[in-house]
């Protein structure tokens, strides 16, 4: 685990004066209207079974894991264990996110292939075979606002350096791990990387909605009997593909 954007950002996060949302004392780099701003998400898991994977740390879960890092590193915490804390609270922290990526969890059949009773847990009892990461490790804005994959991190230079410096890597420290995509954003990226050789096809699984308070109408759909139209702009058909897929290769040999 890299520690350096730590140790040049920790005194920052432990100063007298909180780090609050996008700090200029946390920026990292700009080019234009592109901002990448630091945030304590550098802990991986090599042991995790699964990782989730989303496109940039936004601003909810940037602030969550600023001031867990912030409250163990001042209750004594190692930096190691501040940066454990941190991702454990701040990835895909608040509400609806959370419970959006739970059902969906739940819907695919992820804690039978685990050996739990509910995806849930892996935000807490079973935090031992979770990862949480995404594309951009740090959280990106672009002309202000969380980026959403405008411009493409696959030819921006700035973001194409991080994406290689800690996502491509990442991949290869959890060796055991299945990445799931959250989004067509993140898995048209994933796909990309498979097609330049980056990551290997057989660990990344395709499907699953971004948990976004924006995909909640489109979730509540497709984990529900699915009664009525199809909501507007959600397809069912790569879902189901996805779960169809899932369930086949890790669920039906699980029972």
């Amino acid at each position: 685990m890299n520690l350096s954007n730590f140790q040049r950002f920790k005194r920052f996060l432990i100063d007298e004066r909180p780090p609050n949302g996008r700090d200029e004392r946390l920026l990292m780099e700009q080019a234009g209207g592109t901002t990448v701003y630091y945030a304590p998400f550098e802990f991986v898991n090599s042991a995790a079974r699964i990782t989730l994977v989303g496109i940039t740390p936004g601003p909810t879960q940037m602030l969550n894991a600023c001031s867990a890092a912030r409250s163990a590193l001042l209750a004594g915490a190692t930096d190691a264990d501040a940066l454990r804390q941190a991702k454990l609270t701040g990835a895909f922290s608040g509400e609806p996110m959370r419970s959006n990526l739970v059902r969906q969890m739940n819907h695919w059949g992820i804690p039978r292939w685990l050996g739990l009773q509910d995806s849930a847990e892996l935000f807490d009892s079973a935090t031992r075979l979770l990862q949480t990461t995404s594309l951009l490790r740090y959280p990106v804005f672009q002309d202000g606002k969380p980026y959403a994959g405008n411009p493409s991190m696959m030819r921006h230079p700035m973001l194409r350096k991080y994406l290689n410096e800690h996502f491509v890597r990442e991949f290869d420290a959890a060796p055991d791990a299945l990445f799931v995509s959250l989004g067509p954003m993140v898995q048209s990226v994933l796909q990309d990387l498979i097609d330049e050789g980056q990551i290997d096809r057989r660990r990344v699984v395709m499907g699953m909605l971004h948990p976004s308070g924006n995909c909640t109408y489109r979730i509540n759909y497709l984990v529900g009997p699915r009664t009525g139209p199809v909501p507007h702009a959600t397809n069912a058909a790569s879902y189901d593909q996805g779960l169809a897929a899932f369930r086949a290769a890790h669920v039906e040999s699980s029972k």
